[in-house]
């Protein structure tokens, strides 16, 4: 741990061992069975004991036993920049503890995203428009993370639905089309996506990159809490609408080029349900509201390239 960050992380795992005893005695009674009966015998399923991992009195990783959430999103086709950001904002989330009642904001967390923090230009909604900032494609990580902590049974305190429909949140890590409805959008200074710490130990934040998904685990110790999402369900859909078509003389005459896809607006709700082990189930809903957004033109009328 360096200035409140963990550096270097092992997830925990169970250790398996081998019941040698038990072995030898499955073997040696299954070869005096096959001395008298030649066609008996066959498959031995060796027993083994699992043992759990234990707590470590390690300062800062007190309590962090156990996965307790994990979600995984596919960014398959993003372009090059948004991948890079992507990477590069779960480095910056990776090893971040949340102590026993204390509440995470992904946009403190992530601090400033400009270029001297390693982000690139990418499309980010803006408006009405998609243009090109630092940092495009970091609610990919913000929606990942999102999911994560529903899974994990932890209270969400803010988050806010894109202003349109996006396609690579209508996916779970599996490559299954779930719909719209399980996005988090970030951008500063607002919105954020917040979450409470509300188990009475530390959680640690984990991200990796591998292939075209990224996965954020949350690790700490399980105080018997389930949790289940259910939807998303797309309550109603509104068409794209026309296309829009704008004049410019920054393009030939006689080209047109297409600056925006068409999305259909609508409206979609996902509930989220956490029962504790004394029974108390707490219920939040998230209703996501989408614009429609027609494909938009640039109609060129400046000169004519010459042949």
């Amino acid at each position: 741990v360096q200035d409140g960050k963990v550096t270097e992380f092992l997830p925990p795992r169970a250790g398996v061992s081998l019941e040698q005893t038990r072995t030898i005695r499955l073997i040696q009674d299954n070869l005096t069975q096959r001395m008298s009966d030649p066609a008996s015998g066959g498959v031995i399923e060796l027993p083994v004991k699992i043992t759990k991992p234990l707590s470590e009195n390690i300062q800062g990783f007190q309590g962090i036993t156990e996965l307790i959430g994990k979600a995984t999103t596919r960014f398959t086709g993003s372009p090059a920049n948004r991948i890079s950001n992507i990477k590069n904002g779960v480095k910056f989330l990776t090893g971040i503890m949340i102590q026993p009642g204390e509440e995470f904001s992904t946009l403190q967390t992530l601090g400033t995203v400009d270029n001297t923090t390693g982000y690139l230009p990418e499309l980010v909604i803006k408006g009405n428009r998609t243009i090109p900032e630092f940092g495009g494609g970091l609610c990919q990580v913000s929606t990942t993370l999102f999911r994560a902590i529903m899974n994990a049974g932890l209270p969400v305190t803010q988050r806010r639905n894109h202003a349109f429909r996006v396609s690579y949140y209508e996916w779970d890590g599996d490559g299954k089309f779930i719909g719209p409805g399980l996005d988090a959008t970030i951008y500063s200074p607002e919105p954020d996506l917040r979450f409470k710490n509300d188990t009475a130990t530390a959680i640690l934040i984990y991200g990796y990159v591998k292939g075209d998904q990224v996965t954020f685990e949350l690790y700490g110790t399980s105080d018997g809490r389930t949790s289940e999402v259910k939807g998303p369900v797309l309550l109603s859909e509104t068409p794209a609408g026309d296309p829009i078509y704008e004049s410019t003389d920054l393009l030939p005459k006689g080209v047109t080029k297409q600056v925006e896809t068409a999305h259909p607006g609508g409206v979609a709700v996902a509930t989220y349900i956490i029962t504790h082990p004394d029974g108390n189930v707490t219920t939040k809903e998230f209703k996501s509201s989408y614009r429609r957004w027609p494909a938009r033109y640039l109609v060129g009328t400046g000169e004519e390239t010459q042949p």
